[in-house]
Formats: structure tokens, C-alpha cells, sequence
């Protein structure tokens, strides 16, 4: 009898373990898209994990893909191309029903695409037929050269760019600010969740979902 019941609570507190690790922030999705410039299917996941992220999105469909040199030089203009991506994320931001994800473009039917950054960001509006629609924003994004510092030049030795700070909206109490450093890749810290324009999606089209 002692070991049946020792047994029964090895294996609560196995699945006590389990709900621990499935806990935490994570956001997932699967739904169809028309705008202008873009048309498609995205699936996505994406769950906290340390101080970063694991999950993944697939996107499918047709992308005004752009030929601009960031830094300035060679071609320029942008084309409606049939595309496919895969994105490992490896960062993850959530806040309250809004969510920001961002990875690197493992897989592309685009070459050029490869090895960049990709940005999508997610509102959940709820479940049921009287809930808001579901809101989404994306983007890929390439790094920026920095071949300059910026510095207070009332300041001798100002290495003011070297340092971190937070960036807040002063005419919003709620925002809690994003820490800002020299880095120049694009992820999910490097806009404030409120400042993205989300695309809303058709009832139907697809459902969005985010946990804290």
C-alpha cells in the first residue's frame, strides 16, 4: 500500500514539473491575409524560454519583396514576388494581449531573404463571434551598417551611443519602455508594442492567440 501511494505522488509531482515548464509567456497563430503588397497564409509559435525564445513561423504567398541596399548604394524598387519563409525565432515579447516575435529567415523561396531578420507582431482580440478581431503586423529586416558614434560634443570622451537606455512614450503612462543598446538587428525589444500598425484580420480568416 505505502508503495502504490508513493508511487501515485511521483507522478502529481511529474505532472506538477510539466505544467511548471509549460508555463510562461507564448503566442501562436494560423491564419490567411490580403494587403496591399501582401497576400498570404502565416503559422506561427512562439514560446519564452530563458532570456530568450524557441517556436517558429512559416509564411506562404505572395510579398512585395524590396532590392534596396541599406546602406545606401546599388539597386533600389521593389517587386510582388511569390514567396515562402521559414523563421526560427529566438525572441519573444509579451504584454497583456499583444505579443512581438522576431527571428532569423532560416529557409526562402527568395535567396536574398536568407539570413535576414523577421518582425511579427500579434494582438489577440478574443475568442467567440462577439470577441475583436485578431491584429497582426510583419516586416523582414536587414542590419544597418553604423560606421559612426554619436556623442554629446559638450561632453569630452562622451561615449554616450556605448551605453544603454530606455526609450518611453512621455504621453503614455502605461509604457513601460524598451531598452535600447548599440545593436543594430532588428528583434522583438527594439519597438514598444504599442507603436506597431496592426492589420486587422476578416472574422474567419484565421485565429491568433497570446498568453502572458
Amino acid at each position: 500500500m505505502r508503495i502504490v501511494t508513493r508511487v501515485a505522488l511521483c507522478a502529481l509531482f511529474l505532472v506538477s514539473l510539466s505544467a511548471v515548464a509549460q508555463s510562461g509567456p507564448s503566442a501562436n497563430g494560423d491564419f490567411q491575409f490580403a494587403l496591399t503588397g501582401a497576400t498570404g497564409a502565416i503559422q506561427f509559435n512562439a514560446k519564452a524560454q530563458g532570456s530568450g525564445a524557441k517556436g517558429q513561423m512559416t509564411f506562404t504567398g505572395t510579398s512585395e519583396i524590396s532590392n534596396e541596399d541599406v546602406d545606401g548604394e546599388g539597386t533600389t524598387g521593389s517587386a510582388l514576388t511569390g514567396a515562402s519563409m521559414t523563421v526560427d525565432f529566438d525572441c519573444l515579447r509579451v504584454n497583456g494581449n499583444q505579443a512581438a516575435m522576431s527571428g532569423v529567415i532560416t529557409a526562402s523561396s527568395v535567396a536574398q531573404l536568407v539570413g535576414t531578420r523577421a518582425l511579427l507582431s500579434v494582438e489577440d482580440g478574443g475568442e467567440g463571434k462577439n470577441a475583436d478581431l485578431d491584429k497582426f503586423s510583419w516586416g523582414v529586416y536587414r542590419a544597418s551598417a553604423m560606421n559612426w558614434t554619436p556623442s554629446d560634443a559638450e561632453i569630452p570622451g562622451d561615449a554616450g551611443w556605448q551605453f544603454s537606455w530606455i526609450a518611453t512614450d512621455a504621453e503614455r503612462n502605461d509604457d513601460v519602455g524598451v531598452t535600447t543598446t548599440r545593436s543594430t538587428s532588428v528583434d522583438c525589444k527594439s519597438f514598444p508594442l504599442g507603436s506597431y500598425a496592426f492589420e486587422e484580420l476578416a472574422h474567419g480568416s484565421g485565429n491568433i492567440q497570446v498568453k502572458p
